[in-house]
């Protein structure tokens, strides 16, 4: 893999500076849960969410393959709850397919070398077992993308979203893959993410109060575990690859016991979460 171009270096450095902090909030979910408010607890909470990241990355390091699939999988799930309205969960399917189909599969197709170049980097190996999967998947989302068009037109309070997703589309395919990645996860995902977090910890005083001491010392963690991924893949390799590796199984990494958190245990209490 050549040199990063300029763009794609700006969108790395902000996917780590603003991205992947948002997850930094899980400390004062956890909180909000009841799972951090005694000293013993605030211990266990964090070796658990370390235990599980440290899994994810030997997984990773196993089964490249295997996780690099399982990763976009969650990527597109986590992404689309985020950004649906309420409805059946017919209704709430399609917009999960929809918004977190299109930063995964509509970005893959528009840009399938410099794309597959990252797989690549990830996997450490050739990618080609993964592009029929993708190639299945993008006849999928031209369904779900039409099916979606039919529900915004019944129900108009999805127009609104859906204008937002053409937009990102054509975004998509104009940038960069990572620029593009990191204008929906800095620019659209963390912002919505951390004022639907913020809204709901609000309700709790206690919630308000410990939330931001939470978040530097998650913050802490993350740019640390990244630090400690860096030191354990790195190889022969060009630094560009060696970050981006870094930054995308440390994303896999902090993704997972995040959504365990956040859209399993507080979406279960917090229902309009």
């Amino acid at each position: 893999m050549g040199p990063l171009d300029p763009l794609s270096i700006i969108a790395l450095a902000l996917i780590v500076i603003i991205g992947l902090p948002h997850g930094a909030f899980d400390g004062a979910v956890a909180l909000s849960l009841g799972y951090t408010r005694t000293l013993q607890g605030f211990v266990g909470f964090i070796v658990i969410y370390i235990l599980i990241s440290v899994l994810v990355v030997m997984f990773w390091l196993k089964f490249p393959e295997l996780a690099l699939v399982l990763f976009l999988g969650i990527t597109v799930i986590h992404f689309g709850l985020s950004d649906t309205q309420p409805g059946t969960l017919i209704q709430r399917g399609i917009q999960i397919a929809a918004h977190g189909g299109m930063i995964v599969i509509a970005t893959s197709m528009f840009h399938w070398s410099e794309v597959e170049l990252i797989f690549e980097q990830l996997i450490g190996g050739k990618s080609e077992f993964l592009w029929p999967i993708l190639l299945v998947c993008t006849y999928g989302f031209a369904g779900v993308l039409a099916f979606y068009g039919v529900l915004a037109y019944m129900r108009p309070a999805l127009r609104l979203r859906l204008s937002e997703l053409a937009i990102l589309g054509v975004a998509y395919s104009v940038l960069p893959p990572l620029a593009g990645f990191a204008l929906y996860f800095c620019g659209v995902h963390t912002p919505r993410h951390v004022t639907r977090i913020w809204r709901s910890l609000r309700k709790s005083e206690r919630g308000r109060i410990s939330v931001l001491p939470l978040v530097v010392v998650f913050t802490v963690i993350s740019w640390t575990a990244g630090v400690v991924i860096f030191w354990l893949i790195q190889t022969a390799a060009t630094v560009d690859s060696t970050i981006i590796r870094v930054i995308f199984i440390g994303l896999a990494a902090l993704t997972v016991p995040h959504m365990i958190l956040v859209d399993g245990l507080f979406h279960r209490r917090h229902k309009d979460f």
